[in-house]
């Protein structure tokens, strides 16, 4: 069991990081190098990234939006010796008030299907692998554009 909560613990540490905006963990969390396909909705970090380029996208994407809460459930865990993968379902809520009164223009809910493959290091558990299958979404699907626009 302590091999699971580790790796659960790590996916879970991703996305909360990445809301809190702790960027010094998020970082922590990433393997040297991470597969990546997030489904279209950040092509800036696809196929292998390096992890300090992770860092960056992260930080320049969601960094500047006033409000993120990504949420997961239904994880499936399956660890094989020193590699892992998390599937899950997410949902990600990007607000930005600064861009309207208007729900349908200051608010994207991104619900997808995600996995993360994880390997075991002499740090710990790093991600090595993140997917994204976008299924559906509410609002403006602009919002993090709209939001790099507007910090311009």
């Amino acid at each position: 069991m302590s091999d699971y909560n580790d790796v659960l613990n790590v996916v879970h540490q991703y996305f909360a990081s990445a809301d809190a905006r702790d960027w010094e963990t998020y970082r922590s969390l990433h393997a040297d190098t991470v597969e990546v396909n997030f489904g279209g909705v950040n092509d800036d970090a696809a196929g292998p990234v390096a992890a300090d380029d992770m860092l960056r996208s992260a930080r320049d994407l969601v960094g500047p939006v006033h409000l993120t809460q990504h949420m997961i459930s239904n994880e499936v865990v399956i660890i094989d010796g020193d590699r892992a993968t998390v599937a899950f379902y997410e949902q990600a809520l990007h607000h930005h008030p600064a861009l309207s009164d208007d729900p349908a223009v200051n608010t994207w809910i991104l619900y997808a299907r995600g996995v993360h493959d994880l390997k075991r290091t002499g740090n710990g558990w790093k991600l090595a692998g993140a997917r994204l299958q976008p299924v559906h979404h509410t609002g403006n699907a602009n919002l993090l554009q709209d939001v790099a626009a507007s910090a311009s």
